[in-house]
């Protein structure tokens, strides 16, 4: 009696993981059939250097975590509620680094799941190229000031080592030095 209660646990056991490793599949390829979103640009066209422009990624009213990704650079992300139907990066005074392609994605937790990121959209600056790719001239005042400290604390500290040599031979050379030993 106790082969057969044996073998049934063998041929239930395998049929159960079967079964719930099959239901685990199922919730997780529902979960996976989120909708693309779609990522708009505006201005559409003619953006120029110092302008505001507005990435907006449409998503179906879900609450979600947005995130923007820019080709080989930078990501953003966002939370959006229910009520809203995109979710809106924007940049301010542009410069040559925000240009290039986007993509948008979202992340719900109920149905858990993440969605395929949006197909791109190219963000085009035009404008003058000073050279400055963009850099903003707060970050040249802030190296100028660095330079500066950095030179100062070099003098001061030159300063200071050749004062406590002159100090050093000059104590050397008092009528004392010869009775003082250094261990």
């Amino acid at each position: 009696m106790a082969i057969y209660h044996m073998s049934c646990f063998c041929l239930i056991a395998p049929m159960a993981v079967a079964l719930i490793l099959g239901w685990w599949l199922v919730a997780a390829s529902r979960a996976q059939q989120l909708p693309q979103p779609s990522l708009s640009l505006h201005p559409s066209q003619g953006v120029s250097l110092g302008d505001t422009v507005t990435l907006r990624c449409h998503l179906p009213r879900l609450a979600a975590w947005v995130w923007l990704y820019q080709e080989g650079g930078r990501t953003h992300n966002k939370y959006k509620d229910k009520e809203q139907d995109a979710v809106e990066f924007s940049f301010g005074n542009t410069s040559w680094k925000h240009a290039g392609n986007y993509r948008c994605q979202y992340h719900v937790s109920e149905p858990l799941g993440t969605s395929e990121k949006s197909d791109p959209v190219e963000l085009v600056l035009t404008g003058e190229d000073t050279g400055d790719r963009g850099l903003p001239h707060g970050n040249l005042v802030v190296a100028v000031v660095r330079g500066c400290a950095a030179v100062l604390v070099f003098f001061l500290g030159l300063f200071f080592v050749l004062d406590a040599r002159s100090l050093w031979i000059q104590r050397d050379r008092s009528p004392g030095a010869e009775q003082i030993q250094w261990l």
